[in-house]
């Protein structure tokens, strides 16, 4: 016998595409929401039986929770680069309202935020995504205080509120403005009534 053979590895082989999986729920949640598109429908537009998704990912629990995860990698912390440049608090502001309430016409590409939508269905997802929205949400929120008060050290941000307060404020704002795109409002009217109520920062 030649011992240098090497054995066949035991069962099948795998053929499971985890990142096409992964950009298909991902583009799922994000369109259709949580609430309006079944397990059963992922497999099917992502041509994977349920079985071979449940050993890939356990449950929808954690097919759900690689999805958002991939969300924060490809959008989220790009968009997050806004708060990390030498731009003033003024303008990074701005840009923040601009990335809030321009659409893309591209067909391919949903409206509103996928991380606002698992926020508002929260209750209704498993603890493993739960853990990662509110981790996700944490980091964002990290990141507002920390341009607010390098803001505040420039003396470019003199409003009576904490950066901790600041940042909730401003998150919420972008969140609802997000929230009413996703719901087909239209972009120009909840940019008013965003920079109306970011107006109190000046």
């Amino acid at each position: 016998m030649n011992s240098n053979s090497t054995k066949a590895p035991r069962g099948r082989p795998k053929t499971l595409n985890r990142d096409h999986i992964l950009d298909v729920a991902m583009q799922a949640y994000w369109k259709e929401g949580i609430d309006d598109i079944s397990l059963n429908e992922i497999c099917r537009k992502a041509k994977v039986s349920k079985p071979g998704l449940y050993r890939e990912f356990g449950n929808e629990d954690g097919l759900m929770k690689a999805a958002l995860l991939v969300y924060w990698e490809k959008v989220l912390t790009p968009v997050l680069q806004i708060v990390n440049t030498d731009a003033s608090f003024r303008e990074t502001l701005d840009n923040l309202v601009s990335f809030a309430t321009t659409v893309n016409n591209n067909q391919n590409v949903p409206k509103g935020c996928l991380l606002v939508k698992m926020r508002e269905s929260r209750m209704r997802t498993g603890e493993a995504t739960q853990e990662q929205i509110d981790c996700i949400h944490g980091q964002i929120l990290t990141a507002y205080e920390e341009w607010i008060e390098d803001s505040k050290a420039k003396g470019e941000f003199s409003a009576d509120m904490s950066p901790q307060f600041a940042a909730t404020y401003i998150d919420a704002q972008l969140s609802n403005a997000l929230a009413q795109i996703a719901r087909g409002e239209q972009n120009n009217t909840v940019k008013e009534i965003l920079t109306m109520a970011l107006s109190v920062l000046d």
